[in-house]
């Protein structure tokens, strides 16, 4: 069981003023418009991320065992700090567990051992301080989707060509839920920070 503890205070991956310099925007008649466009921006990057957000929160995550296990796997996997774990009540020393990316090891005189608890709580921290400390390649795919919202505002989406020789014809995108409107390179750099579930 995962639950936050305190929430990210935002989900936003790049600034106002930023937002801002990309679309050549000087004055601020715009900012509430370009705030609202960031979020959905932002919230497109995490759902093709397959993630709620890259705001750091505190987490507590809780794994009833009901016999020994060899690691516990973390349900989060980005900038993870853990800063306590309990073992059946009883408060772990650094020194006692072991972190690897998301796997948890139980430590003891510096070996690996099974974890033999029928109750184990990990607090940590995970994700970004944003929208400062939002990495280049979430933070330039967040500018990418923020630029195409801004300038094809009023424009039908569906609509990928449209010709008025004669009689007229349009043509429409196919919509697909798992890919974004973004190049392959930025697609690509983002590969990283997506989570694929099995």
């Amino acid at each position: 069981m995962l639950e936050v503890l305190t929430p990210a205070g935002s989900s936003d991956l790049t600034t106002l003023a930023t937002a801002k310099r990309e679309l050549a925007v000087t004055d601020t008649v715009q900012d509430a418009r370009i705030a609202d466009l960031i979020r959905e921006a932002s919230d497109l990057v995490a759902q093709w991320c397959n993630r709620g957000g890259f705001g750091r929160e505190t987490l507590r995550q809780t794994d009833r065992l009901s016999a020994a296990v060899d690691v516990i796997v973390l349900q989060r996997d980005i900038g993870v700090i853990v800063s306590a774990v309990t073992e059946d009540g009883v408060a772990l020393a650094a020194a006692d567990y072991e972190r690897v990316g998301v796997l948890l090891y139980r430590l003891r005189e510096g070996m690996r051992v099974p974890w033999t608890g029928r109750l184990v709580v990990v607090e940590y921290l995970a994700g970004f301080a944003l929208p400062d400390e939002a990495p280049p390649a979430l933070e330039r795919a967040c500018l990418d989707l923020l630029a195409e919202l801004w300038h094809g505002q009023g424009r039908d989406p569906a609509v990928r060509n449209e010709t008025t020789e004669g009689v007229g014809t349009v043509g429409y995108f196919e919509h697909r839920a798992d890919t974004l409107p973004l190049a392959a390179d930025r697609l690509a750099a983002l590969e990283r920070y997506r989570r694929f579930h099995l």
